[in-house]
């Protein structure tokens, strides 16, 4: 069985209408991982290192991290030392769902996050703003207020906003170079981001690399190379990935026949949908489908 990526899947509340998780967290070590969500962390005691997509950078009370989806991370605190952290999860969704066009938060956010570093270290003002908005978001998501959902989402896109700021004001201007080696424009790199989210909404239809080279004016080989750079899979095992955990959901929770969640998830055989089951997860549905009832009437 070939050896997967280790792929964080969930965060609390993804599957909710306000797809957003805040957390404090004691780490020492966090083994090397990816997601197909979004992630601020604020380091709040202690010190470490973390390496991005093998690139180490060090972790101390104000360093600010903002990771894209599919970025491969690590953290190791150092030794005798243990760090406090603010986590925060949130969808790639909530920063399209903005509305602003080309130019709004999604764009100006995802763009810089590809050609300058995804972490600062904040001085002791900015620390102290940065705390407050988490602070205030965590306050927010522990309570029950009307509308507490909008209020968090401003907090967190002041958040982001107030990261571009600091991270624009550090760092020169650059130019970045596309995945075939020529210069891409800010606006083919936002192109690729809408793609990805495309992809998240309509991956249990007939999905295929020409269909949606063709959709977002992409040569399709071109393409292909992106997808292997920007999330380090090819575009097929890409989707299948998608298809395989909202079949593991489906099969955890729902009593749904298993011939009927293999066309529910978007694949076109019940065969097909097998094989590719065993080889993501080294078992057959059924066989998950009993575990993950094993282990829920343990917890119960």
């Amino acid at each position: 069985m070939p050896v997967n990526p280790i792929y964080l899947t969930d965060y609390p509340n993804m599957n909710s209408s306000f797809p957003f998780s805040l957390k404090i967290e004691k780490v020492e070590s966090v083994v090397p991982h990816r997601h197909d969500f979004l992630e601020l962390i604020l380091v709040l005691e202690g010190r470490g290192t973390e390496t991005i997509n093998g690139l180490q950078h060090p972790m101390k009370p104000g360093t600010l991290i903002f990771l894209l989806p599919y970025q491969f991370h690590s953290i190791r605190s150092d030794p005798g030392s243990c760090l406090h952290l603010y986590i925060c999860n949130f969808d790639l969704e909530l920063l399209f769902d903005s509305r602003e066009g080309d130019q709004g938060l999604a764009a100006i956010v995802l763009d810089d996050s590809d050609r300058l570093p995804p972490y600062i270290q904040l001085n002791e003002r900015e620390m102290a703003q940065a705390t407050g908005l988490f602070d205030d978001m965590r306050r927010e998501a522990a309570g029950d207020e009307r509308m507490r959902s909008i209020l968090i989402k401003s907090k967190l896109f002041e958040t982001l906003v107030w990261f571009e700021r600091w991270r624009s004001s550090r760092h020169v201007d650059g130019s970045e170079t596309a995945c075939d080696g020529r210069q891409e424009s800010p606006s083919a790199k936002a192109g690729f981001w809408q793609m990805i989210r495309y992809v998240h909404r309509h991956y249990r239809e007939e999905l295929t690399l020409e269909r949606l080279a063709r959709q977002f004016h992409y040569n399709a080989s071109h393409l292909s190379e992106c997808f292997k750079v920007r999330t380090g899979q090819n575009f097929v095992p890409f989707v299948q990935g998608l298809r395989i955990r909202h079949a593991c959901g489906l099969l955890a929770s729902t009593e749904l026949p298993v011939s009927r969640i293999a066309y529910e998830v978007g694949f076109g055989s019940f065969q097909t949908f097998s094989r590719s089951f065993l080889k993501w997860k080294g078992m057959s549905p059924t066989d998950y489908r009993k575990q993950s009832h094993i282990h829920s009437a343990g917890r119960s």
